[in-house]
């Protein structure tokens, strides 16, 4: 019933004013909140604004970039000249750091103002619930079982933590199963009941390793013996040592497309190809480590051998089997890996839409 008087209001006002062309000026688009307690509750800035205009102002919606944060608003028509508000609301409860949320308030004429608050959020004292929620068996929990290294250069080591605690009432003893050699782990043998700690781990890849492109490690804990249902995951791109000196480092790879489009095709026993091509743009030989397409259905083959000398050029097939393929809509990406000092790893991406 409300909202259809609301309609009706606006239709009104349309007929005596004609299409609306009002304008909102603000007395201010922005707002610090500055420092507030992540617990303290929400905090609102109260926006005031003019019509600035010959026509009734209308506000029919807002909408903001996060949930934290909403506006309320009169839906009465702001008369020429006048003034009204708009009151933003932000909830900081999970959102510690810096902030900065968008406000978009549209009229009924479709214009468009945007409203900005910031601030920074000062975190709360979390539980231990809270700080540890994935709980890996035997009383112990932990913040996270996943890591990303990002790229893993052969001859660097590269350090990262996973954080756990005993939620148990006893004391655990602690053993970790780790197959591969480019792994070390450092750790508690015990961990005495409600104790934190820090299960510090190593990945260096040796400089003359043959390991390129996509690393999947997961390494089980041992609780008193037992394995834990879950294992740390830790994963990462293995490349080349890149030297950090920019200014004597120039790109030399190129490809004829960054993206490499099947269409739609049907799910029948058939296979498509594509083709791409590979370019050295450099003075010295660029060495293409390793051709990466996981995606299920999917082929890639480079012509020729691994080296493309200064100047020259490879051709990379990229076959598809669409009997192979999930249907609807398909995106995968090609990873070209190679000793190329600024971009080591090229990514192309690949695209197919399987229909029945």
């Amino acid at each position: 019933m409300k909202r259809m008087l609301h309609l009706s209001l606006i239709a009104l006002f349309t007929l005596i004013y004609g299409v609306s062309e009002a304008k909102l000026i603000f007395e201010n688009n922005f707002h610090n909140f500055g420092s507030i307690a992540e617990d303290g509750g929400a905090v609102e800035h109260i926006f005031h604004f003019r019509n600035d205009s010959k026509t009734p102002a209308v506000i029919v919606s807002t909408y903001s970039s996060c949930g934290c944060t909403k506006a309320e608003f009169s839906r009465k028509p702001v008369m020429p000249d006048s003034c009204s508000i708009i009151k933003v609301i932000f909830n900081p409860m999970n959102y510690p750091g810096a902030f900065s949320r968008k406000v978009v308030v549209v009229t009924a004429d479709g214009e468009k103002e945007h409203l900005l608050v910031s601030g920074t959020v000062i975190p709360r004292q979390r539980t231990i619930e809270e700080r540890y929620p994935i709980e890996l068996g035997g009383g112990v929990w932990a913040a996270s079982n996943a890591h990303y290294f990002g790229y893993v250069e052969h001859g660097r080591a590269k350090q990262s933590t996973f954080e756990i605690v005993n939620r148990s009432r006893r004391k655990v003893a602690l053993s970790i199963i780790n197959p591969y050699t480019e792994l070390e782990f450092y750790y508690p043998n015990e961990l005495a009941a409600g104790e934190e700690a820090a299960l510090n781990f190593v990945c260096t890849l040796p400089e003359n390793s043959l390991k390129y492109g996509t690393l999947n490690y997961a390494v089980t804990l041992l609780v008193d013996g037992e394995k834990t249902q879950y294992p740390f995951v830790i994963n990462g791109l293995a490349i080349d040592f890149c030297e950090k000196n920019a200014n004597n480092r120039e790109q030399m790879i190129a490809v004829s497309e960054k993206s490499i489009k099947f269409g739609a095709v049907k799910r029948a026993h058939t296979k498509h190809a594509r083709v791409l091509e590979l370019y050295n743009s450099g003075a010295t030989p660029l060495m293409i480590r390793k051709l990466e397409l996981n995606g299920e259905g999917f082929e890639v083959k480079m012509k020729g051998d691994s080296t493309i000398e200064a100047g020259g050029k490879r051709v990379v097939s990229i076959e598809m089997d669409s009997s192979s393929v999930p249907y609807g809509a398909n995106v995968e990406k090609l990873r070209i890996i190679s000793n190329d000092p600024v971009m080591p790893v090229m990514t192309v991406r690949v695209s197919v839409i399987v229909e029945k």
